[in-house]
């Protein structure tokens, strides 16, 4: 991380831990981030709740829904000192998660991990909250108004999967360079400050839509693996289509950039995190349904590909 980085990270922080310890500035940003913020405060007084009480979690069953709102785009880090509440908003939250982790619960009780590398699109009206973070987590939030979303190219993308929340797996080294550049950018007084916005957002929406496109390749494989993960292997998968082996492991890495083992292990590992978090199963028993011989193969790889334990990631999900 680079100083610049560091310490517009900082700051972020900074000013979010003085906020929410004054009375005065809570009221304030209520004022200007909610549009039902008069009903807010009117509620939170009938329950003889201070600001801070309200903007600090005191109350979790809060009997009505905050609702956020900006006409400005900006990038903040979550910080260590917001705390979780549900809540909608009238804009596009973009979620990206450059460093640990960030949990978001919706308001169905079901919860979504995000890990580093990975990013998360919420449209508009979705009743969400980030849990509690540490410093350490270095998680962005893109806050988009709908206006500027449409102008570069986030509507396309929204419209392609017809989705009011999209996850997406692996963030692009491009896309990743023009989220920094973006946090950077919005701090600065440049005159074409407007203009390099758009260029970058239309750039992380466009890679963001290329990462989600379904080769044929990735569908026949999906298919397979689907079928056969306790057993998959690139020569019964060459069986199958009727290919010489080295000439679709060739065409595999040319069509998706990634070996077959690689997409063995990425797709193991996806049902891996569904079993973890709908299921009661062992590890070593999700280590078996998944095709590994044992809980030290699924260890290896979980870890590798999102930096935890299996048992850490389903902890986070409880």
């Amino acid at each position: 991380m680079n100083d610049t980085f560091s310490t517009i990270i900082n700051k972020h922080e900074t000013d979010d831990n003085r906020q929410s310890n004054t009375e005065d500035l809570l009221r304030a940003a209520i004022k200007n981030e909610f549009i039902n913020a008069d009903e807010i405060l009117d509620v939170a007084e009938l329950l003889s709740l201070s600001v801070k009480d309200f903007m600090t979690g005191k109350i979790t069953d809060f009997p009505i829904i905050p609702v956020r709102q900006s006409d400005v785009f900006y990038i903040k880090k979550h910080t260590e000192s917001q705390v979780p509440y549900f809540h909608s908003h009238k804009f596009y939250e973009l979620v990206y998660v450059h460093y640990g982790k960030c949990v978001q619960q919706f308001k169905d009780g079901s919860k979504l991990c995000l890990t580093k590398g990975q990013c998360l699109l919420l449209c508009p009206n979705v009743v969400h909250k980030i849990e509690k973070s540490s410093r350490s987590d270095i998680i962005l939030k893109f806050v988009i108004p709908c206006s500027l979303f449409n102008q570069t190219g986030g509507k396309v993308l929204s419209d392609k999967f017809c989705k009011t929340t999209i996850s997406f797996e692996n963030v692009s080294e491009t896309a990743e360079f023009a989220i920094l550049k973006l946090l950077q950018e919005q701090s600065c007084n440049n005159k074409f400050k407007d203009l390099i916005i758009q260029s970058y957002l239309t750039i992380i929406f466009a890679e963001l839509s290329d990462s989600q496109k379904c080769d044929i390749v990735e569908t026949m494989l999906n298919d397979y693996f689907e079928e056969n993960i306790k057993t998959a292997s690139l020569s019964g998968f060459a069986t199958i289509r009727n290919y010489n082996a080295d000439y679709i492991s060739r065409l595999i890495k040319n069509r998706t950039g990634k070996s077959f083992s690689e997409l063995l292990s990425l797709y193991r590992i996806k049902c891996a995190k569904k079993l973890l978090a709908e299921s009661a199963l062992t590890i070593e028993d999700i280590a078996f349904e998944v095709g590994y011989s044992n809980t030290s193969g699924l260890y290896k790889q979980f870890f590798s590909i999102l930096g935890m334990k299996p048992s850490k990631y389903r902890n986070i999900l409880k």
